[in-house]
């Protein structure tokens, strides 16, 4: 079949601005991930490239790609992609309704979606709503209130003593740890709150309880009606006060712990709450000590399938399309092995030296050499932990070396 993948961030959605370069790395992995999935499935591919990109020549396994430079073009080359193809994986934000669009866009088309239905979407992309509908099914959330970004910082302060310090802010539509913060005092509120209003285009705001625990995701594979955990994965996370980037720099895939079972039953529990929630879905939560928290659900794609493609037993493209086309889930999954993905800043490199590094197989976003500092995306497999560690640093010291 023929397939459109659409990578907003590397795929010409930031046309008109700087593409910057750490969510370029997750989103360029993901869609080089998907694209590799989707041809080892036998399926043809399209594909948008911002221009900027396509003048380092990356190497991705595309059919077709269809090179976009500015805004008005993107918008064009959206309606003909969708319209070359049968089926269409669309990776894009929720928030400002992005990803929400392009899916009404598709169905005007008539093109197979293996994202999830806009109505579930447009549910969980609100944080707060869905920790309304996660807290009135019984299911474990931190203590959650929302204001609104212009409320006056007296009523702000009154909510806070609810809760305690430290606390997490953070936007009430977001990606990513874009506009969040950890508070450690009342100074630091009015700080957190105007990062959110220069980082996100939102009106509303989340204040939350810091639950202490390790970060954790769940990967699931559903039919808009059930799901299927595939892995637990740990999330590597630096979370920093208003003054600093909080910021996801990757993970392990699978991550062993012994809360992994209960993680799986919050994770399918909370997707299965929301019908039309389909394909690829990603759970994140914390593992506390009182058991696992929910923290959000990601109707799309996210980076731990990087990390997920590298070691399953299945062709997560193939699973994608029985699920969304079939209603057919996994039987059975398997994992061989670990993986480890994280971004690594490097200096600017010259056209010469990203060729060299294109070569490198564990290398699954080039630092694309378009500002001061740029990330590469590096996921490396092992037979344990230990070793997929060892062949990561090998990768690293391999790179270090080029650039020397």
């Amino acid at each position: 079949m023929k397939v459109a993948i659409l990578e907003y961030i590397s795929g010409g959605g930031f046309s008109d601005k700087n593409l910057p370069s750490s969510i370029l790395s997750e989103g360029y992995g993901m869609l080089n991930s998907a694209l590799f999935d989707f041809k080892e499935a036998g399926h043809k591919t399209y594909t948008l490239l911002d221009s900027r990109i396509a003048l380092f020549k990356p190497s991705l396994r595309a059919d077709k790609i269809h090179l976009v430079n500015s805004k008005e073009e993107f918008k064009i080359k959206i309606v003909n992609l969708l319209k070359s193809a049968e089926i269409s994986l669309i990776i894009a934000p929720e928030s400002e309704g992005i990803l929400a669009n392009l899916l009404n866009l598709s169905e005007e088309l008539n093109v197979e979606s293996l994202n999830c239905d806009v109505s579930s979407i447009n549910i969980v992309c609100d944080k707060f709503k869905l920790y309304e509908r996660l807290k009135e099914n019984g299911l474990s959330i931190p203590k959650t209130y929302k204001v609104k970004i212009d409320e006056e910082i007296e009523k702000i302060q009154k909510i806070v003593r609810n809760i305690s310090f430290p606390l997490i802010v953070k936007p009430v539509e977001g990606i990513g740890c874009y506009g969040l913060s950890v508070v450690k005092s009342f100074s630091q509120l009015p700080i957190a709150i105007n990062k959110i209003k220069e980082e996100v285009k939102t009106n509303a705001c989340i204040i939350q309880e810091f639950v202490k625990g390790i970060h954790a995701s769940v990967s699931l594979i559903s039919n808009g009606k059930e799901a299927i955990p595939l892995t637990l994965n740990l999330q590597i996370i630096n979370l920093n006060t208003p003054d600093k980037a909080s910021s996801y720099l990757g993970g392990i895939v699978p991550f062993d712990h012994e809360l992994k079972d209960r993680a799986f039953h919050t994770a399918k529990r909370a997707v299965e709450l929301f019908n039309g929630l389909k394909g690829y879905i990603g759970v994140d939560l914390i593992l506390s000590e009182s058991g696992p928290q929910l923290i959000e659900i990601n109707p799309r794609l996210t980076v731990s399938y990087i990390g997920l493609k590298q070691v399953s037993n299945l062709n997560l493209a193939h699973a994608m399309i029985k699920a969304c086309l079939k209603n057919e889930l996994p039987e059975v999954f398997s994992h061989h092995g670990y993986s480890i993905f994280l971004k690594e800043p490097l200096k600017k490199l010259n056209e010469n030296m990203l060729e060299k590094i294109y070569s490198i197989k564990e290398v699954i976003t080039p630092p694309f050499p378009l500002n001061n500092e740029n990330y590469a995306l590096i996921a490396t497999k092992g037979k344990n932990i230990k070793e997929a560690k060892i062949i990561f640093k090998r990768v690293k010291r391999k790179i270090q070396r080029m650039l020397n």
